[in-house]
C-alpha cells in the first residue's frame, strides 16, 4: 500500500498540480481545501505526512500544525509547511517570530519534485 499524504491548500489549481506530482511519485493523496476540512479528514484518515499551505483563510497552516501537534494521536505525523514566503533558494522570508512546529518548510516556488527526497526521509524516520 502506498504511503498516504494529506495535502491541504485553498488554491484548487495548485492542489491539483501537487496531487498529480505526488501520485506520480507513488503516493496516495487525500486533499483538503482548508484546515477545517483537514481536521475533519484526520478523524477518519491517518496520513503518513501532512503537507499544508501556510496562508489560508479562516485557519492558516501554522494554526493547523499547532492543532495537529496538540492531539496525542496525531502529533507524530510529519508536517510540512508550503509557503510562498520561502524563496526558491531555500532562504527564509517568513515573518520574524512566526512559530511553526512543522518538521520542515518548503517553498512553493521550487519544483515539487525537490520535496520528494524530504518526504521520503520524513516517512522513513517515522517508521
Amino acid at each position: 500500500m502506498p504511503n498516504r499524504i494529506l495535502l491541504v491548500d485553498d488554491d484548487e489549481e495548485f492542489r491539483a498540480v501537487a496531487a498529480v506530482a505526488l501520485e506520480n511519485a507513488g503516493y496516495a493523496v487525500v486533499e483538503a481545501a482548508d484546515a477545517f476540512e483537514a481536521l475533519d479528514l484526520l478523524q477518519r484518515v491517518r496520513p503518513d505526512v501532512i503537507i499544508s499551505d501556510l496562508n489560508m483563510p479562516l485557519m492558516d497552516g501554522r494554526a493547523l500544525c499547532k492543532r495537529v501537534r496538540a492531539e496525542p494521536d496525531l502529533a507524530a505525523i510529519p508536517f510540512v509547511i508550503l509557503s510562498a514566503y520561502l524563496e526558491a533558494d531555500g532562504s527564509n522570508c517568513l515573518p520574524d517570530g512566526l512559530d511553526i512546529p512543522a518538521d520542515c518548510c518548503f517553498s512553493k516556488q521550487k519544483s515539487f519534485s525537490s520535496l520528494l527526497p524530504q518526504l521520503k526521509g520524513l516517512i522513513e524516520h517515522r517508521n
